[in-house]
């Protein structure tokens, strides 16, 4: 009972640790020894939509599949919840352990079979590798330290493989260690940031490019993190995502715009349009349409102030996107598609979904080569015939506000107008 795991009757952490122990301080200990620390992808989604039977079963299979694969001289355990640790030693080369590893990821990439179920998963493998040379120092007071640092490094090798997107492997790197670690402090540093104020909104104003006006504002999210200074949104976000703190995180965004937006309509009557950018996580949330309501309910703003900008891979559930979108426009709010023409989904979603607007993404402002202004004029082109408002992102020059004007763009943003201003600065520009 203290040492194999019930579930799985693996054996456990403190097994692990006892058996690396011996092998770390016996100095008849193989030439080459890896730890290869492996976490089940998408295993929190198969919970959720299986339920705990499928749960505890799949992980049983899973330590049965991978105990077909392990050598009888190497040994395996489970390192808890859906985690489990390999110790390779009978292996000559780091070559031999890379294939053997290969071989699992494919084999834990084939389906399961439970109770009727297909249940898909795959793994994340991170290795950390201990050589012989770098045993003769070893003393049993350091083993228990060693043996942590060599866990570690195995289960940031992981968490670089499931960044460099899944079902695969990654063997432990000094460089890449570093860029892990600032980002599991990121991790915990955002926890709490939002309790400590450390977020703000920045305005990119948005012109008008008929009559040159400033008509609103895009809001961006800034972190000016006590630790790490100024994190830009390209940084921060996807780790708000992947921990779960998009949905508190984006209601205070959108709380605060709508806030901010009732005060400009009231000293601008130009000023029409505020877009906040949503993510499909907080769209996913059975919450969020009500909650939306509440919030412009709380500020006082009208509907009709308020644009959410989503991506195009918000459609890969059209239905249910659907669904949500037009709960969102019977409240009187507009939708924006943003980086549009980015992604390889059916322009049929411009039929069916409730879109107000289309943002032609930077890259195709970038590029204003010949192929590029063919891309831009029909993309516009085709966004009137279908009635939408169109805005172009990032015009940085003359020459792409000439064209994209001369094309009958309605909207355009970007740093030849003005770069992303604070409230106060974006309050002096309205005025």
């Amino acid at each position: 009972m203290a040492y194999y795991d019930p579930l799985t009757n693996l054996p456990n952490r403190y097994w692990l640790n006892k058996q690396l122990k011996k092998l770390l301080l016996n100095r008849e200990s193989p030439e080459l020894l890896a730890i290869l620390f492996l976490d089940l992808d998408r295993f929190k989604s198969i919970n959720d939509t299986h339920g705990h039977h499928h749960r505890d079963v799949l992980l049983r299979r899973v330590a049965e599949r991978l105990r077909k694969y392990i050598p009888s001289s190497d040994f395996i355990s489970r390192h808890g919840g859906d985690e489990f640790i390999l110790v390779l030693h009978s292996l000559k080369t780091v070559e031999e352990i890379e294939e053997m590893t290969e071989q699992i990821v494919k084999e834990m990439s084939l389906p399961f079979y439970i109770d009727g179920d297909k249940v898909l998963t795959s793994t994340s493998v991170g290795i950390s590798l201990f050589s012989k040379e770098c045993q003769q120092h070893i003393i049993p007071k350091d083993a228990d330290e060693l043996i942590d640092r060599l866990i570690k490094q195995a289960d940031i090798a992981m968490y670089v493989a499931k960044r460099n997107g899944r079902n695969t492997y990654e063997m432990s790197s000094s460089s890449s260690n570093e860029r892990i670690i600032k980002i599991i402090s990121m991790e915990n540093e955002l926890k709490y940031a939002l309790e400590r104020d450390e977020f703000q909104l920045v305005y990119q104003p948005l012109i008008d490019l008929k009559t040159s006006d400033v008509i609103g504002a895009e809001a961006l999210i800034r972190w000016n993190s006590a630790k790490f200074s100024t994190v830009y949104p390209n940084e921060f976000l996807p780790i708000l995502e992947e921990v779960g703190l998009i949905v508190p995180v984006g209601k205070w965004v959108l709380e605060e715009a709508c806030k901010q937006m009732k005060a400009w309509t009231e000293l601008n009557s130009l000023a029409s349009k505020i877009g906040v950018n949503v993510s499909p996580i907080q769209l996913k949330s059975s919450r969020f349409v009500a909650e939306m309501e509440q919030i412009l309910k709380r500020t006082g703003l009208e509907p009709r102030f308020l644009e959410l900008e989503i991506t195009e891979s918000v459609i890969q559930n059209s239905q249910e996107s659907k669904k949500v979108l037009n709960r969102l426009r019977s409240l009187g709010v507009k939708v924006a598609m943003d980086d549009f023409g980015t992604c390889y989904s059916s322009l049929s979603y411009l039929k069916h979904l409730p879109i107000n607007t289309l943002k032609i993404d930077k890259s195709f402002i970038d590029d204003l080569d010949e192929v590029g202004k063919v891309l831009v004029e029909t993309i516009i082109q085709m966004g009137k015939k279908l009635n939408f408002d169109l805005t172009a992102e990032r015009i940085e020059n003359e020459e792409q506000l000439q064209f994209v004007t001369e094309q009958g763009c309605h909207i355009g943003q970007g740093y030849l107008f003005d770069k992303p201003l604070s409230p106060e600065e974006m309050s002096r520009l309205l005025k």
